[in-house]
């Protein structure tokens, strides 16, 4: 992990690493790349990644009308098609920009609208709604791109700290994308409510690798904390803190052992 964190680069103010076939260099079927945003300003940027780790781009606007949203992706489409020779491409700077990123058209699509991920479903249980919402909203994602039911790289860029929300609901949901980018909306160690979300998503089995203008890029190790401690402990000192400095203090006394001269 130490070598990825070195390797970064970055690419439209996105942190991206640079050697991105290893992440999926022994996977089968489409990568997956979901960006949840409502400003086309910004998922247009992100096409980079897409570019970068040959994906499917899957775009969920958070409150945007579907119209809306189709349009803007129709037009990005057309723009990957004509490239210099669409209309006024070299007159707008965000247009070009586009022009110039290649990625395929039909590899851009629209998602679901993310603003149901959070509205409850009168047909669920409530215990049921992370894992059923998030699942059966993708659910047609998944069919029309004959894939498995996997998210490989997720974004999330939202104002007033929607982020947090959404980041709780896809660990809850089970989803557990190689990568994850979040532009949090507060500053981490000032915003006590956002320092406790990313520190849920690092205790999931993430860790942070870099850290450029504003965003945060985590990749999944599978080292949850939650897993090597219960929260039935009782005590004064968190349980994870607990186990943890229980298995330095007997990795000491294995070294300190080894070390002793021999009798």
């Amino acid at each position: 992990m130490d070598a990825i964190a070195k390797e970064i680069v970055c690419v439209n103010e996105r942190p991206i690493p640079k050697d991105t076939l290893v992440f999926f260099q022994n996977k089968q079927g489409p990568r997956v790349f979901v960006t949840i945003t409502d400003e086309p300003s910004v998922w247009k940027k992100d096409l980079v990644i897409t570019e970068r780790f040959f994906s499917e781009m899957v775009i969920c606007p958070f409150q945007s009308l579907k119209e809306i949203a189709e349009r803007e992706i129709e037009t990005v489409r057309e723009i990957l098609k004509q490239r210099a020779k669409y209309p006024g491409v070299k007159d707008d700077p965000e247009m070009l920009m586009v022009s110039k990123t290649w990625v395929l058209p039909n590899k851009i699509s629209l998602g679901p609208n993310a603003i149901e991920f959070l509205q409850p479903n009168p047909h669920l249980g409530l215990q049921d709604h992370c894992l059923h919402t998030l699942h059966e909203q993708f659910k047609p994602v998944f069919e029309r791109l004959k894939s498995e039911t996997m998210i490989h790289i997720l974004k999330l860029e939202l104002p007033h700290g929607l982020e947090r929300s959404l980041v709780y609901q896809f660990m809850d949901s089970g989803f557990r994308p190689s990568l994850i980018m979040v532009k949090w909306s507060f500053d981490l160690d000032e915003h006590i409510p956002t320092a406790h979300c990313a520190g849920h998503l690092v205790n999931s089995g993430y860790a942070l690798v870099s850290f450029q203008n504003g965003y945060a890029l985590y990749m999944y190790t599978d080292e949850s904390l939650y897993d090597i401690c219960s929260m039935k402990t009782i005590g004064l000192q968190n349980p994870i803190f607990v186990e943890l400095t229980n298995t330095m203090n007997e990795s000491l006394q294995q070294i300190q052992q080894s070390s002793r001269p021999s009798q």
